[in-house]
């Protein structure tokens, strides 16, 4: 067992995270799967809510792979990244259909199922099985690119080679799971982006980084590029009785599965033409305020039309109560229009 790994496992006793609500002993492996999917690019203190509304919709394999698609999405709607409710939920019939509903405990098996990759993988079995399997994410990516001081950016297949390498070196034979966690939880509490706290870290003594006074440098950032700013309109028609229309996206792109309004290029010809072409009868009524809705590449300032609708049925949906799973700009929208309508 290397020197980092020793430390670690002793520094996890104290202070290692040891009551998420996905922790368990014994571990649930649905549990762990399910948290592990949606801490991708997320952190923890978002997930957690969402993660006990999942499980209490779907609270197994089951019941996740007989569910629809739409109750899916509408409990990971506003986690953002839907691939992966979407990869959840293939993953899930794929389990019930191949693996009689047992989750698999197989590395490769588990590579096989759509939105799991070789980190995932590992910390699956790694935290549920105590399989000694290596991982890295971004808060392993960052301890051991400071720990070796490691140059270069993580776009760089050289640099992720070269992170894999240390990363298998460094992974312990036993209490692997402990191990697992104790990485993660280090990189998210102690060796942060911004500010490490490396008078309070159990590996300081040996980081490369530290040594050099040169913590703020490691992990190499990647340059900072403009975002880009794109326009939208969306297109809010609403019929006699108060209804809204919402169509469902396509399963590949932005918000792909959700149900949202009407979006069109916002200028006053697009917006005219898709207003005829969905209702002959519809007029304009007004504008809200736009907004701004930031991705990971973009900014994208939306303009939410209010369009009056007569006869609209087919695709309408009651405002209140609504279940489906929506974009956050679809929600924001609505939201604001229930609250201008109330008395």
């Amino acid at each position: 067992m290397t020197e980092l790994a020793e430390e670690l496992l002793g520094w996890f006793q104290e202070n290692g995270r040891k009551n998420l609500p996905w922790q368990s002993k014994p571990p649930n492996i649905y549990h762990v799967w399910l948290s592990e999917i949606m801490l991708q690019q997320t952190q923890v203190s978002t997930v957690i809510d969402y993660f006990n509304n999942f499980i209490a919709n779907f609270p197994d394999i089951v019941a996740l792979a007989n569910a629809d698609e739409d109750a899916v999405l509408a409990s990971w709607a506003g986690l953002g990244y839907y691939s992966r409710a979407r990869n959840l939920h293939k993953s899930s019939k794929i389990i019930l259909t191949t693996h009689s509903g047992v989750f698999p405990t197989n590395y490769s098996d588990l590579l096989a199922l759509p939105g799991i990759g070789e980190s995932t993988a590992g910390a699956i079995l790694s935290l549920a099985c105590n399989q000694p399997i290596p991982i890295l994410d971004g808060n392993v990516k960052r301890v051991l690119a400071r720990y070796h001081k490691v140059s270069g950016h993580y776009s760089s297949s050289r640099v992720i080679k070269e992170l894999w390498g240390l990363a298998k070196q460094h992974t312990p034979k036993v209490q692997n799971s402990n191990y697992t966690q104790a990485i993660m939880d280090l990189g998210a509490t102690v060796c942060t982006i911004r500010k490490p706290r490396c008078t309070k870290c159990p590996i300081s003594r040996r980081c490369e980084a530290r040594l050099c006074n040169e913590q703020e440098r490691f992990p190499t950032k990647k340059i900072k590029t403009i975002k880009p700013e794109k326009s939208a309109a969306f297109l809010v028609f609403l019929n006699e009785k108060g209804d809204v229309y919402l169509e469902k996206r396509p399963n590949k792109g932005i918000w792909g599965g959700l149900w949202s309004l009407v979006e069109c290029i916002d200028n006053d010809i697009e917006i005219g033409a898709m207003v005829k072409k969905h209702n002959i009868g519809a007029t304009i009524a007004r504008s809200l305020s736009s907004f701004k809705h930031s991705f990971s590449h973009y900014d994208l300032w939306v303009r939410p039309i209010i369009v009056s609708s007569p006869g609209g049925v087919n695709g309408y949906y009651q405002v209140k109560g609504l279940s489906l799973g929506l974009p956050v700009p679809t929600k924001k929208i609505l939201l604001a229009l229930d609250s201008v309508n109330k008395p």
